[in-house]
């Protein structure tokens, strides 16, 4: 896996000053910037993709470690245009925030930044451009994967939240887990991924890590909730009601 640098309280201050000093050069004039809070819904990305081990690797750290770094953006009329921290504007959004932390640059009165055409966040589709050799790295790059894949099935924008749910209240999507997945799992590091529906959590991947906590007598474990932004009925929840699936319990382990 590439070495990848993130944003930081250490170093933001230095990426904002290279992003200001080369618009001026471009642009030839003075530019003014201010520290702020940015609604979601105004900003834009001014990048084509996102980074698939990039992102991966900033989900983890905002969910585990409350990573919280402003990002830069350039003020267009009543816009903002993200110039750097694509990968975190996009989970914020992802994730329900209202607003964003950013620096804000800002262009003199008779002038502004190019002419670019408006594209959501939500737009922006995960490439992959290395591969991720880490278990963990790639079970979080998983989560963003099955969110992009349910988007592409139902055609509706997915979000999701971090939650403690009860073990009881989790429904199963598969039949068996192999022994040797689940006895491999010594700590529960990344959440399982869910959907919920009229009070029950439906998994869509982490049945191993389910087992697991239930093993170790846990009533709760961490997963990301997914939420689509209309109402759905899921194709999974009426699979697993045919199929007799209704608790953790139910899972059979394979040798």
């Amino acid at each position: 896996m590439r070495e990848i640098e993130l944003a930081s309280w250490q170093n933001v201050q230095e990426r904002l000053d290279a992003i200001k000093k080369s618009l001026e050069e471009i642009y030839d004039v003075k530019l003014t910037f201010s520290s702020m809070n940015v609604p979601i819904d105004k900003l834009y990305p001014t990048e084509d993709f996102l980074e698939n081990d990039k992102i991966a690797l900033v989900l983890k750290k905002i969910i585990t470690e409350g990573y919280d770094v402003p990002i830069v953006s350039v003020e267009k009329e009543e816009d903002y245009f993200v110039l750097d921290g694509h990968h975190r504007a996009y989970l914020y959004k992802k994730l329900m925030r209202q607003t964003i932390q950013s620096f804000v640059l800002k262009f003199p009165r008779n002038m502004s930044y190019r002419e670019i055409s408006k594209r959501t966040l939500d737009s922006l589709p995960i490439v992959e451009v290395a591969d991720i050799d880490d278990m963990i790295s790639r079970a979080w790059q998983k989560i963003l994967s099955i969110l992009k894949h349910y988007e592409a099935i139902y055609n509706v924008p997915f979000y999701m939240r971090a939650e403690q749910v009860r073990l009881g209240d989790l429904v199963p999507t598969q039949f068996q887990v192999r022994r040797a997945q689940v006895d491999a799992i010594k700590k529960l590091l990344v959440p399982i991924v869910c959907v919920r529906y009229i009070g029950r959590y439906y998994i869509l991947d982490g049945h191993a890590r389910a087992v697991r906590a239930e093993q170790l007598h846990q009533n709760l474990m961490q997963a990301m909730i997914l939420f689509p932004e209309n109402p759905i009925d899921y194709g999974i929840v009426k699979t697993a009601k045919e199929t007799g699936l209704k608790s953790v319990e139910d899972i059979k382990i394979a040798e």
